[in-house]
């Protein structure tokens, strides 16, 4: 049994690490979107579409197409994936953002994940982390209770599972999130 698995949240709650830990327990494939030939020119691009957020949302937008096929070809051969972020972030973000074009029309031609999860954590913590590992100013957007509040409720809307891993080490942590999504696919048949 393979999967495509989204893992979501706001910064600083642990994505990227635990997707990480999930893909070398399940010797499956850590992703992120976007993926590593946009990683090095994202920088560039978000300046350059420094006064359009809709045009930051497409780039976010053909990432996900380009990650999710890929994700897709590597479940359907057997393997398990795990992708830091997804389409759920692209809208929750490019909303809180303003954008308010109808972006979920493009999602009908994404691929899609088998099972979408959030990440949650006490946001005093999270904060603190943002504070240890240095917040970009992506990261201070979440600071403002208003947009973190708008961007948390878009990502809770298009998860299937929410995992809060609030006070967990990190080995913990990645348990408590394998055991959650092994729990759901064979609770919904997936």
């Amino acid at each position: 049994m393979s999967r495509f698995v989204v893992v979501e949240g706001l910064d600083g709650v642990g994505k990227s690490t635990l997707v990480k830990e999930l893909a070398e327990s399940f010797s499956g494939h850590a992703m992120s979107t976007p993926g590593p030939a946009l990683r090095e020119s994202r920088q560039s691009v978000l300046n350059a579409f420094s006064q359009d957020e809709l045009a930051k949302a497409l780039f976010y937008t053909a990432s996900v197409s380009s990650e999710g096929r890929r994700a897709r070809i590597l479940a359907e051969s057997g393997a398990w994936v795990f992708m830091d972020r997804y389409w759920a972030s692209t809208v929750a973000y490019a909303k809180a953002r303003g954008v308010t074009a109808d972006l979920d029309a493009l999602s009908k031609s994404l691929v899609q994940p088998d099972i979408t999860v959030l990440l949650v954590l006490d946001e005093s913590e999270r904060q603190r982390r943002l504070n240890i590992r240095g917040a970009t100013s992506e990261d201070m957007e979440t600071l403002d209770a208003i947009f973190r509040k708008c961007v948390l409720d878009e990502l809770h809307a298009r998860a299937n599972l929410v995992v809060d891993i609030t006070g967990l080490a990190e080995l913990d942590a990645a348990s408590k999130l394998s055991s959650s999504i092994i729990e759901y696919l064979a609770l919904n048949e997936i």
